[in-house]
């Protein structure tokens, strides 16, 4: 709160700023009484409703762009990029509102209603997830908004036949090897394996602490810190792999470890399989499988957490805790084997039910 200052009059004066002017000149409203509370007051008074005149008039694609300015040098680029991307096309309903008009209205769940039509639910959480924090910026809350329900879409990923086929296939394709492979036996991320400087490699340790990814200009860009905290880890690669790393870093030298970029290893890998009639699956498929491997091994999902850079095991247990298919037959057959003796010896023995 702005305090009052005693002036040679003996009244009482407080200064409140209101803004700046067209020429960005800052402006200053005074205030002045006999007594110091009364001026304090006043200012007070003032400053409460000069913020209620400047919110209600606010628009919401107007609170939106202000919001992300707000947060352009603390988010990562790509998180800026889509919030771009959802203000340009997501809120078409809302753009033109006051955002006061947002809380006395149903307008949001109408909104939401009709992202439904061609938006995903993640999608429509991501939306809301903005819509949620861009009002509570400008001190506003709002209720309860249903959305539909959430989706569980298995990503395609290597049964283990194709995931020991790709990795022999792997060794025909030089450029994209050890992005791959970083991908199925380390689960790195194409953003972490873009950043992976010659630097951060010892061995046969590689430290991710970093990412490449597209900014709102669309620039590739790199970042120096990961997505969490659980994304910062030191990797062990197996010793085929750290080999072929080593070959790649005396080749580079120094920087980046990798010049091609993500979108470039997808088409490439993508095409890999189609010459050899392997169904497409994607780099962050190869991310998945590495789950699904230690998972059918029996490991812990801590330590599959820990190696994968995953901060809560929900992500895991929703997305990647996928048995191979293979091995999902074999354990079928087995169980179907164990409950047809059962019922085999019961009928020799004359125990069945009539």
């Amino acid at each position: 709160m702005a305090r009052a200052k005693k002036l040679p009059s003996g009244n009482w004066r407080v200064r409140v700023y209101g803004g700046k002017d067209k020429l960005g000149k800052a402006i200053y409203k005074s205030f002045t009484a006999d007594d110091k509370k009364t001026a304090e007051f006043m200012a007070a008074e003032y400053k409460i409703k000069h913020k209620k005149d400047i919110k209600s008039g606010l628009t919401f694609d107007k609170a939106v762009g202000e919001y992300i300015e707000a947060k352009r040098n603390l988010l990562s680029p790509s998180t800026i990029r889509s919030y771009e991307v959802m203000q340009r096309t997501s809120y078409t309903l809302l753009k033109d509102k006051k955002i006061d008009d947002l809380i006395e209205s149903n307008l949001i769940q109408v909104q939401m209603n009709e992202n439904a039509k061609k938006y995903s639910a993640k999608s429509l959480r991501n939306q809301l997830g903005l819509i949620s924090a861009v009002m509570k910026y400008n001190h506003y809350y709002i209720g309860n908004i249903t959305l539909k329900p959430k989706e569980h879409k298995a990503l395609p990923m290597p049964t283990e036949k194709d995931s020991k086929k790709i990795m022999q296939l792997l060794k025909t394709a030089p450029d994209i090897e050890c992005q791959a492979l970083l991908a199925l036996t380390c689960s790195l991320r194409q953003s972490e394996i873009a950043g992976i400087h010659v630097e951060d490699v010892n061995k046969g340790k590689i430290f991710i602490h970093g990412a490449r990814v597209y900014n709102d200009k669309k620039e590739f860009v790199y970042k120096p810190t990961n997505k969490s905290s659980a994304g910062t880890r030191i990797i062990d690669m197996p010793p085929y792999l750290t080999k072929q790393i080593a070959k790649r870093c005396k080749e580079v030298k120094s920087g980046f470890l990798f010049d091609i970029k993500p979108g470039t290893v997808l088409k490439r890998f993508k095409k890999l399989l189609a010459d050899n009639n392997i169904p497409q699956y994607t780099m962050h498929s190869l991310r998945h499988c590495f789950a699904a491997t230690l998972h059918a091994q029996g490991i812990p999902d801590k330590y599959v957490m820990a190696m994968g850079g995953w901060s809560s095991n929900h992500v895991l247990q929703d997305i990647y805790q996928y048995t191979f298919k293979e091995e999902t037959s074999k354990i079928k057959k087995k169980t179907n084997n164990y409950f047809e003796n059962i019922l085999e010896n019961d009928t020799k023995n004359g125990t069945a039910k009539k």
